[in-house]
C-alpha cells in the first residue's frame, strides 16, 4: 500500500535477496526444513527458486535497506522462516504494489505468491487470488507535527488533500467515502458523504510507491497521509520529529499471503505459517521489528478472512 530517515524516496529497482534453507531439523528451537510440511509442497516446485512478490517501499514491513540494497523488513524475515520450514529457496522481487496482483495471476506467471501487507478484499478474492491470514492491522492517518491537520476520521480529509499509494485499500477507502470508484467516476447507488455533510471532496493524491507519497506530505503538497498503521507508526519514529499519528487506527483487518486461487503450495504455506506462530519464530520476528501489536494465533490462520475489528474507517 509503506520513509527512511532522511525521508528520501528510493529509485525503482528490481533487489533481489535469497532465502530458505536445506536444515533437516524438525527442532522447534531451530529454524530449519520441517519434513511433514516439506512434503506438502508440489513436486515441480521443489527444485525451483520460488519468487515472492513484494513492493518494497514500505518500510518497516517490506523496504530496501539504503545500506545494502537488498529488500528487507519483517515480511521478509516471516517469508524467510516460511521458506525454511518449507524447505525451498526463495528469493524477494521488488514489484510496484499496483501490479502485483495482475502478475499473480498471469499466464506462466514468474511469481509464486507475494508477501506485501496485502489486506484480503472481495473484489481481490473474485479476481482469482486467495489471502492466507498471518497478522492483523489496521489504517491510520500521519500528519505534519508542527501545524498539521488533526484527522480523526475520514470526515475530516473532506476538502483536504490526502497521499495514497496506489492500489492500496486506503486509496479505495477514500475515494468510497466520496461514493467513487477508485479514480473518481461515481458509483451508482453511493453517496458522497463529503457533499451530504455540505463540504468539499477530499483531494486524493495517488502514487505508485509509498515514499512518494510520505514525500507529498512532507513537502507540503498533502495535508495527510493515509496507510497502514504499523507502517504509519514506524514513519512517525523515523521522521525525526515531522510526522504524528492524527486520531486511531480504523478497520483493523487481517493481513494475508497473496497467492493464486487453488494453487497447490496454498497447504504447505497455511501450514508453515502455523508452525511458525506455535513455534516462536513468528513471534520473534514481530519483536524484532517492535510490530507485535498485530500478532495472531495460530487459529487466527485462516483463508479469506475479511473481518474487521472495531471501528470501520469507512461503512
Amino acid at each position: 500500500m509503506n520513509l527512511r530517515k532522511t525521508m528520501l524516496a528510493l529509485v525503482a529497482v528490481i533487489v533481489v535477496v535469497a532465502c530458505g534453507g536445506t536444515s533437516n531439523s524438525n527442532s522447534s528451537s531451530t529454524l530449519g526444513k520441517v519434513d511433514r510440511i516439506a512434503a506438502e509442497v508440489p513436486s515441480a516446485m521443489k527444485g525451483q527458486t520460488l519468487q515472492i512478490a513484494v513492493d518494497a517501499t514500505y518500510e518497516p514491513n517490506e523496504f530496501v535497506d539504503p545500506a545494502s540494497g537488498n529488500i528487507t523488513g519483517w515480511d521478509v524475515d516471516f517469508g524467510n522462516a516460511l521458506c525454511k520450514i518449507m524447505g525451498v529457496q526463495c528469493q524477494f522481487q521488488n514489484v510496484t504494489f499496483s501490479t502485483i496482483i495482475t502478475q499473480l495471476k498471469a499466464p506462466s506467471s514468474r511469481y509464486q505468491f507475494s508477501l506485501s501487507s496485502w489486506s484480503p478484499t472481495q473484489d481481490r478474492e473474485d479476481s482469482g487470488i486467495d489471502f492466507i491470514s498471518y497478522y492483523r492491522a489496521g489504517e491510520a492517518w500521519i500528519v505534519k507535527a508542527s501545524g498539521g491537520a488533526t484527522i480523526n476520521s475520514a470526515a475530516d480529509l473532506c476538502g483536504k488533500t490526502v497521499a495514497v499509494e496506489t492500489g492500496t485499500t486506503e486509496e479505495s477507502d477514500a475515494y468510497t467515502y466520496m461514493g467513487q470508484g477508485v479514480g473518481g467516476a461515481p458509483v451508482a447507488g453511493q453517496t458522497d458523504k463529503c457533499k451530504s455533510a455540505g463540504k468539499s471532496d477530499i483531494k486524493v493524491l495517488s502514487f505508485d510507491k509509498q515514499t512518494e507519497a510520505n514525500a507529498a506530505l512532507l513537502s507540503g503538497r498533502a495535508d495527510a497521509g493515509w496507510l497502514d498503521q504499523p507502517v504509519a507508526a514506524y514513519q512517525v519514529k523515523q521522521s525525526n520529529g515531522q510526522f504524528k499519528l492524527s486520531g486511531q487506527p480504523c478497520s483493523v483487518a487481517p493481513y494475508g499471503l497473496a497467492i493464486l486461487k487453488g494453487s497447490p503450495l496454498e497447504q504447505a504455506l497455511t501450514d508453515a505459517i502455523k508452525y511458525t506462530i506455535d513455534n516462536s519464530f513468528y513471534k520473534q520476528v514481530l519483536d524484532k521489528w517492535g510490530v507485535a501489536d498485530g500478532a495472531i494465533q495460530t487459529s487466527d490462520v485462516k483463508l479469506n478472512d475479511n473481518n474487521s475489528v472495531g471501528a470501520v474507517c469507512v461503512s
